[in-house]
């Protein structure tokens, strides 16, 4: 059964709490939990937060949704504000400490375009396996869940 905002406009209200090593995003309304969807996440075998583009990492810290918008790869895609002010100044000092990666002679850039998307590789979400470049992605029914659930403002917390 769908379910229905009990306030829609009420984007202070929502959160959603990732949990990476659970595959797991919970939803909440007004501190009150809602509904829970298994995740998956970058494909990066290491453990931690996104250090720079295309190292395959889902970020950790707390972000908010900035837009939303149908795809047609994913069918719908809720864009975070990843790189955030902590993103960024993590990333300053691995660059100032010469740890970022290169890419051709180029430094990497910190990143971004990381939302919350549906999938394209059912089966990999089924069984828990982390494929994407550093998204956080569920199942195509829930992403329409979440689509209709978290408004733009919405809180959402990637822990590990």
């Amino acid at each position: 059964m769908p379910i229905k905002s009990p306030n829609p406009g009420a984007h202070g209200n929502w959160e959603a709490i990732v949990y990476k090593s659970r595959h797991e995003l919970a939803v909440y309304f007004k501190g009150r939990w809602l509904k829970r969807y298994v995740a998956v996440f970058g494909s990066n075998l290491q453990a931690g937060t996104k250090l720079w583009e295309g190292d395959r990492r889902t970020p950790e810290g707390t972000y908010t949704i900035v837009a939303k918008y149908p795809s047609r790869r994913w069918k719908y895609f809720l864009l975070l504000n990843y790189p955030n002010t902590q993103d960024r100044i993590n990333y300053q000092r691995l660059q100032r400490a010469g740890l970022v990666a290169t890419a051709n002679g180029v430094v990497r850039s910190e990143g971004g375009s990381i939302g919350i998307h549906g999938t394209d590789q059912r089966l990999l979400n089924e069984r828990k396996l982390d494929w994407t470049a550093g998204c956080i992605s569920v199942d195509n029914r829930a992403i329409a869940e979440l689509y209709r659930l978290l408004p733009v403002g919405a809180a959402i917390t990637i822990r590990p």
